[in-house]
């Protein structure tokens, strides 16, 4: 999970580099993309499969994994705005509430393209799928667009609260997606490690 973190902290400073001399938002918007897209990975699991029968739950796990990377993106993040300089506070804050729903969101769409995966693996998914949700939030019009990348009717308001909501919706899209699949089937009544019946009649016929 750190080769992606890696590889998008310096594609970051190299925007921030080429594109210093422009506005402070637009360097900044580019690489919240990326290191967001990178924090997806930290639910990579390779023994995913083998720890499922663990004591520790899928949620503990999950944290576990985001403690470890979270941190070095987050100061990563903070490292570049204050080498950009945005213009104001208002501008400060808008960016930060971006950078916040952009990882919520990647982290949603890893987190339940990591549970469908048989091999524990949906990083590789949340770059991609963050890509499509901000490039269909800029077809809709500015006064509707839930994912802002400049400036929206209103003023700064409506780019902190629908950002906020972004990153509280992924929050619990990735709350919902680690549930830990061994209390699900217990509460179905059907021990861990055993097939269901219908199951059971599908290799028997």
């Amino acid at each position: 999970m750190w080769l992606p973190a890696i590889v998008a902290g310096v594609a970051g400073v190299l925007v921030v580099v080429a594109l210093h001399d422009r506005e402070a938002a637009t360097p900044l918007e580019a690489v919240a993309i990326l290191l967001a897209s990178a924090a997806g990975f930290a639910f990579d699991d390779p023994v995913a499969e083998i720890l499922a029968a663990s004591p520790t739950t899928l949620r503990q796990r999950r944290i576990t994994r985001l403690a470890l990377l979270g941190p070095p993106i987050v100061l990563t993040w903070l490292a570049l705005v204050a080498t950009q300089g945005p213009a104001s506070w208002a501008e400060t804050w808008a960016l930060a509430a971006m950078f916040a729903g952009l990882v919520g969101l990647s982290l949603s769409i890893a987190g339940v393209a990591s549970r469908r995966s048989t091999t524990g693996r949906g990083g590789i998914v949340a770059g991609p799928g963050l890509f499509v949700l901000v490039i269909a939030s800029t077809l809709i019009p500015p006064r509707w667009r839930p994912l802002p990348l400049g400036d929206v009717p209103g003023g700064w308001t409506p780019i902190y609260l629908r950002w906020s909501a972004a990153a509280a919706i992924g929050l619990l899209v990735l709350l919902w997606s680690s549930r830990d699949p061994a209390r699900i089937t217990s509460r179905l009544g059907i021990p861990a490690g055993r097939s269901t019946p219908r199951e059971r009649g599908e290799r028997i016929g």
